[in-house]
């Protein structure tokens, strides 16, 4: 940590990306078990969905939620914003892993970082290659500035993060992605 930061912690409890599965309960989980108090954070916040939880699939982009997600991306990238400009280790306590896109805006808006993406699964799905159209299958996509705009080009800033930048850790869906392969959307067939 640079000298004078301290770490703090912003509530991110949405399930627009996924559905409703208990993930909104993580920040709320964590905090009682004693984070805040083992790190001697402070709390920065909570950003809650504006709008709520769509299940039907956009017949334009075949997401679920993709406008709802994109101002919630808004709204958290500017708290993520304000405190990594403060120089605070930020921790952001999500929800569902569409939560990405709102923290990398945050960064992408201060200049270039990186991104060490730890999950079980890749989440580099198009929307029609997904069976699902839940954006936590396919946020790595959208911020390495992959897929519709309205989540990979937020702000006129695609992508947020450089393919050069990202490493993909531990990732167990390989070959879940081989049975994929022919249904993957290619830019000059999904309009993208």
């Amino acid at each position: 940590m640079a000298k004078g930061s301290r770490y703090v912690i912003i509530d991110a409890p949405s399930i627009l990306g996924l559905r409703n599965s208990g993930v909104q309960n993580l920040p709320k989980a964590l905090k009682k078990a004693g984070l805040m108090d083992r790190l001697n954070a402070t709390f920065a916040g909570r950003v809650q969905p504006s709008m709520y939880y769509d299940p039907k699939r956009d017949p334009i982009t075949h997401l679920l939620n993709g406008v709802p997600i994109a101002l919630f991306s808004k709204d958290l990238s500017k708290i993520v914003n304000i405190e990594i400009e403060k120089k605070n280790f930020t921790i952001v306590l999500g929800g569902d892993c569409s939560i990405l896109i709102g923290v990398l805006l945050g960064l992408r808006k201060i200049g270039r970082y990186g991104l060490f993406f730890i999950d079980g699964h890749s989440d580099f799905y198009q929307p029609l290659a997904s069976t699902t159209g839940e954006v936590a299958d396919m946020e790595l996509s959208f911020v390495s500035g992959r897929g519709p705009d309205v989540l990979s080009n937020i702000e006129g800033l695609k992508p947020l993060v450089l393919d050069e930048d990202i490493v993909v850790f531990g990732y167990r869906d390989a070959e879940q992605s081989k049975s994929y392969g022919s249904n993957k959307c290619k830019k000059t067939t999904c309009g993208y």
